[in-house]
């Protein structure tokens, strides 16, 4: 007795967010300029702005801002 296995085609592609790196430099006299980085992991993490804080995904590393 065969037993039918049903027959797959291409995945669908998906469409994923940008990571939008480009809003982390600054362009100050020519050059290139990053933002915001982490100073446990140094200049090659970026950290990651929220409303209230900014935070490295990589050490954890967290810096409140102070409410105005």
């Amino acid at each position: 007795m065969a037993i039918k296995s049903k027959i797959k085609g291409k995945k669908k592609k998906k469409n994923y967010p940008t990571s939008k790196k480009y809003t982390k430099y600054k362009i100050e006299g020519g050059k290139l300029v990053r933002e915001k980085y982490c100073p446990r992991c140094g200049p090659g993490t970026f950290l990651m702005i929220a409303d209230n804080r900014n935070y490295c995904g990589r050490c954890h590393y967290t810096e409140f801002n102070q409410k105005k």
